[in-house]
């Protein structure tokens, strides 16, 4: 009886190791295809009181660029209210495209065929006071597109 417990432990640890050899082949394959290509992550800062928010984008963990929307105008400055803009800041051959999602205007704002560092213009439109607004921030590359998740404030 004891020999026959022995045995059935050493072929559970054989099976463990070998389903692990294969879990880490199967991790070093998938991996090599995320490899070649940029790491993407976004982050959403807080929404101000007037509704104003920005996403910022990170390749591989090195800030790349962000989307600012401006809910107010600053006329100190001349920035437009109702207005939102992206900016490149890494030349790692990606660019920056925003587009507003809610409301469905058409509104795109991109660093499309600049080099960086390149701050798009402002894209403006008159919205109502508290229309909530989504934006979503990609990262670009010719066809490629990597995206956030759409992100809410308010005009």
């Amino acid at each position: 009886m004891r020999l026959n417990l022995r045995q059935n432990l050493k072929y559970r640890v054989l099976t463990l190791v070998a389903a692990t050899a294969v879990l880490a082949g199967s991790s070093l394959t998938l991996g090599a295809d995320g490899a070649a290509a940029a790491d993407w992550t976004f982050k959403k800062s807080a929404v101000s009181s007037n509704g104003s928010f920005s996403i910022g984008a990170y390749n591989n963990g090195t800030y790349a660029g962000a989307m600012v929307w401006n809910a107010d105008p600053i006329t100190s400055t001349g920035i437009p209210g109702d207005a939102f803009q992206v900016v490149d800041r890494l030349s790692d051959g990606w660019g920056m495209e925003a587009t507003m999602i809610i409301p469905v205007t058409g509104r795109v704002a991109t660093t499309r065929g600049h080099a960086a560092v390149y701050y798009s213009p402002w894209n403006t439109g008159d919205l109502r006071e508290d229309t909530q607004v989504s934006i979503q921030l990609c990262a670009v590359a010719g066809d490629r597109k990597v995206c956030s998740a759409a992100y809410s404030g308010h005009a």
